[in-house]
């Protein structure tokens, strides 16, 4: 078990704990002893149960008082009972005095009296502690010229402290600045602003000097919309250029800004963000997502209560009639082909058809047609197709713009277009490319998480009614039906999850494409139907290899918000998600105290004793416990009654906590040095078996029944289990094992035995999972493998030595894509036909492979797979691959363009082989392309040289120099 999952665990106890009734939170915090009270006051972010305080108060030893006066306080009951007390010592009698009143906190008092830089200090979110907030609050309340005399003595670098920055602000003392000066901040002055009343902060934020709002929006989100509340165009163009960045989100801050500004319906603002606003570093822009530019263009609001459309700028009326640039690109030409905005759709069909890249699919260039014919624009389209005629590239498609320009109709690009909808399976991977690309993010991202459920819902309004593209869903069950599809569930998320956007999406497809990593794509849909959120919820895990924000997003997803009123509440979550532990730390408190209490009840904690001995059971469980809080519960009054964790926990469970290494002796005792009893054992586990370990081990050891059944639940109990085996014993285990058994361990385990085992005893099923499992890449020991071990010097070598053609192709598409040079080197063997393994025969290639680059050429307007671009082909024999690698280049600092890393010994290897194979037609590309290789105009000397082997039709020259260059 990893650290940060026992550290989960422990605080499983302490965020349960604070709901204990009174008597029973005394009870048990005397039975916990020295340490285990120890481990609660070391808790810095919740409050303890008051019960816990009453004995500390009235038993506890001098340092424990005095750690619960320092961080929470005393109750009057409480001070009382020190007070009372003798020997604590005089600090803390001092604190108490009579024992009359409650005492608060020690670091409260010491925040209050501390200078404000000193007391931001205390905090990594540069906020004060709540109840500091709230005196400031208070002290000032709706005296608007106290609030501001504050900000001002603030801004001047006030150094007092806090009381006496407030009585100053309360008795309105001059600060000598006039109300109309810009200022510039010498401290921090954003803890202040969230705390003034909601319509002051804009006019107080707008008297800040431009330059510095970077320094205040930096790493503070909350103080972004009051920044942009202020209505000033100066400060708005402050935020763009300091700290606006959407070409790449390392967190939800951008993603927060940029809804700010949309949200706004601005004109100007909208313009801003579609022409990339820069400033001091040249070249900086913003790429929003396709969907949002289509929308900024066609003057859709994004924000409630705006006219629809919104008025556009000149210089947007200008980017939709000129010829596309910036903020044009493939995917937002692709979206525009039925725009609402005629010239859109004249962009993306011009495109289409001038280009060398296929922007637009034969049926979205009929639809495009269509949507020009509708708006009154047939003469620009007889103009563009006379002039470009060869653009079109389908014959039937040809044909059908032949006849509606010679009948003067619309009509036969009607009929194409319906007789292109009834190709099936071309009609739906269309469809899903185009409804990927209109979400606001891409399908997969991280920013996904960041979107609010009622814009999702706007998108999927949009997606839902979507005239042009028509789902056939007894096709998608067909296809998701297929066992690629159901093993490898983030393959097929990636290419049918746009499905989820649609609201008539039905329940099974749902369920087979939602997995434990949700989004607000998921919860979208899951949360819409109670009954259909709950069958998720119940069979979904949040398993410790993810990041706890996929548990959070399950539980913020079902708190009501606006434009989302979803079916499941946080009481659902609570019960039927697992395990309890990724959910609790965002649990609403008040859900999560009424289902403590109801449990309680169902238990039979009726008593303070018996309610006492629960908590303590429970203390105990939960290292061991990876099910729901009903669960949690049940067993921990089971296990009140006596016996220990082995006892009552489920197999699985104990054997994802600490139990492996309590229970090896046991389970290597019963189940032996043979592979039977451990194959029927993790086939057990497998299908999902919940009873105890001794009960398992019992299973296993008797004779094997019919196969069991598959569990809905993947657990990394069965490869926990096989852990434990005799390393002799563990090949001959899995390759006994199933194949879905068999990728159940591949999702779970990190043990390099079982690995190897796994590709010896591998299909093209089982080896592509293991090609993406995720625990691989991430694994959740905060010390593990990682990537550069478990996965690159055991996983790949062991695929490649099992020299299988279609897995030699799936690892060079996939593993060998990241431009290394022993990527350049495995690639070269695949192509080359060298064995990694045994075997002395020569490998074929997978005729596909060659087909991903062999014939292309220059003119074909084909975009070549990454896996080709390797700076390190330059020794490549493929003369494709070492052009690739002379057009590889590489960003060395964040001020330059990239450019090629080759010497010039290297680019003339490379541009031999080109040569001497008579591509000169790649040589050439390379010389007309040459400021990408270097942007500055390096090396003329040698573009001149391969310029005029192209223009000679001959390598010599270039071979002469490679000599000389030696």
């Amino acid at each position: 078990m990893s650290t940060s999952m026992a550290e989960e665990r422990g605080e499983t106890f302490l965020t349960l704990f604070r709901h204990a009734g009174r008597h029973a939170a005394a009870l048990v915090t005397e039975a916990l002893g020295p340490q285990g009270r120890s481990d609660i006051l070391q808790e810095r972010w919740g409050v303890p149960p008051e019960g816990f305080g009453d004995w500390l108060a009235g038993h506890g030893e001098a340092d424990e008082v005095r750690i619960l006066l320092d961080r929470w306080g005393l109750t009057r009951h409480q001070a009382a009972l020190v007070a009372a007390r003798e020997g604590l010592g005089r600090e803390i009698s001092a604190a108490v005095g009579s024992g009359q009143a409650a005492v608060t906190a020690g670091r409260v008092e010491k925040e209050w009296l501390a200078a404000p830089p000193e007391f931001l200090r205390l905090h990594s979110n540069n906020q004060p502690l709540p109840e500091v907030a709230r005196r400031v609050q208070a002290r000032l309340g709706t005296d608007e010229q106290a609030w501001e005399c504050a900000f001002e003595l603030l801004v001047e670098g006030f150094t007092g402290d806090l009381p006496t920055l407030l009585d100053a602000a309360e008795r309105h003392a001059a600060t000598g600045v006039a109300a109309d000066v810009r200022l510039d901040p010498k401290s921090s002055i954003e803890w202040l602003i969230e705390l003034v009343p909601r319509d002051l902060g804009p006019r107080l934020l707008a008297r800040i000097a431009p330059w510095p709002l970077h320094q205040l929006s930096q790493g503070n989100r909350r103080i972004v919309q009051p920044l942009i509340d202020t209505a000033d165009r100066e400060v708005w163009r402050s935020l763009f250029n300091a700290e606006y960045r959407l070409k790449h989100r390392s967190d939800d801050g951008a993603a927060t800004i940029e809804r700010a500004f949309l949200l706004r319906n601005d004109p100007l603002i909208n313009e801003w963000l579609l022409t990339g606003l820069t400033g001091a570093e040249p070249g900086r822009g913003y790429r929003l997502a396709p969907s949002i530019r289509l929308a900024l263009l066609e003057g859709r609001p994004l924000g409630p209560d705006a006219v629809d459309p919104l008025p556009r700028t000149p210089a947007v009326h200008t980017l939709i009639a000129a010829p596309p640039s910036a903020p044009w690109d493939a995917d937002l030409l692709r979206l525009c082909y039925d725009s609402r905005e005629p010239g859109l759709v004249a962009q993306a069909l011009r495109a289409s058809v001038e280009g060398g890249e296929r922007l637009l699919t034969a049926y979205q260039q009929l639809v495009a047609g269509i949507r020009l014919w509708e708006s009154g624009r047939a003469d620009e389209l007889r103009t563009l197709l006379e002039e470009r005629s060869n653009g079109i590239r389908d014959q039937d498609v040809q044909d059908a713009f032949a006849a509606a320009l010679a009948e003067g109709s619309a009509q036969p690009l009607r009929t194409a277009a319906a007789a292109r909808r009834e190709q099936g399976d071309d009609h739906l991977d269309e469809a899903l490319r185009v409804w990927g690309l209109r979400l606001p993010c891409d399908l997969m991202s991280y920013d996904l998480r960041h979107y609010t459920q009622d814009e999702l819902a706007a998108a999927s309004r949009d997606i839902t009614r979507d005239p042009w593209y028509r789902v056939d869903w007894d096709l998608v069950r067909s296809r998701l039906a297929d066992p690629a599809m159901r093993h490898h569930r983030r393959r097929t998320r990636e290419r049918y999850g746009a499905l989820l956007a649609r609201a008539d999406c039905p329940p099974d497809v749902v369920t087979a494409l939602t997995g434990f990593d949700p989004d607000g794509l998921d919860l979208l849909r899951l949360y819409a139907d109670r009954a259909i959120g709950i069958r998720a919820l119940s069979e979904t895990v949040f398993p410790p290899l993810f990041s706890s924000h996929a548990a959070g997003t399950a539980v913020d997803g079902s708190r009501p918000g606006p434009g989302w009123a979803p079916a499941v509440t946080p009481e659902d979550v609570l019960r039927h998600a697992r395990p309890v532990q990724r959910l609790l730390p965002h649990a609403p408190r008040e859900p999560l105290g009424r289902l403590v209490a109801e449990l309680l009840r169902q238990a039979g904690a009726d008593t303070p004793e018996a309610e006492a001995r629960l908590w303590l059971a429970l203390r105990r469980l939960t290292p061991y416990f990876s099910g729901t809080l009903p669960q949690l519960l049940h067993t921990a009054a089971r296990l009140s009654e006596g016996g220990a964790p082995l006892d009552v926990v489920s197999a699985a469970d104990f054997l994802t906590g600490p139990g492996p290494h309590e229970a090896a002796e046991l389970v290597r005792g019963r189940l032996g040095g043979s592979p039977g009893p451990w194959v029927h054992a993790v086939r057990l586990l497998a299908a999902g078996f919940d009873g105890t370990l001794p009960e398992l081990l019992d299973a296993a050891s008797a004779d094997p029944q019919d196969a069991p059944g598959r569990a809905a639940v993947v657990h990394g109990a069965p490869a926990a289990l096989l852990g434990l085996a005799p390393r002799e014993v563990v090949a001959a285990v899995v390759g006994r094992l199933d194949v879905p058994t068999r990728v159940v361990l591949v999702r779970t385990t990190t043990s390099a035995d079982i690995l190897r085992a796994l590709v010896r005893h591998g299909n093209r099923l089982v080896w592509d999972a293991l090609l993406d499992a995720p625990r691989l890449k991430n694994p959740s020991e905060p010390f593990g493998w990682g990537r550069a071990g478990l996965y690159s010097e055991v996983l790949v070598p062991e695929l490649l030595a099992q020299d299988d053609p279609w897995l030699n192709a799936r690892l060079v598409r996939g593993e060998c894509a990241w431009a290394r040079s022993l990527d350049a080197a495995n690639t070269e063997a695949v192509l080359a036909g060298r064995p990694f393994g045994p075997r002395e025969q020569p490998v074929p290639v997978l005729p596909g492979l060659r087909a991903d680059f062999e014939d292309w050429t220059p003119d074909s307007g084909a975009e070549l797979p990454k896996w080709t671009c390797n700076a390190d082909f330059y020794t490549s024999c493929e003369p494709v691959l070492a052009m690739q690698a002379l057009m590889a280049v590489r960003r060395s600092n964040y001020q330059d363009p990239p450019t090629s890393t080759l010497s010039v010994r290297k680019s003339l290897q490379a541009a031999s082989t080109i040569a001497g194979a008579g591509r000169f037609d790649l040589l050439e590309y390379v010389v007309t392309h040459w400021h990408i290789r270097f942007p500055y105009g390096e090396h003329r000397d040698i573009q001149n040289l391969f310029a005029r082997a192209v223009q000679q039709r001959s390598a010599t020259e270039i071979d002469t120099e490679l000599a000389a260059a030696d």
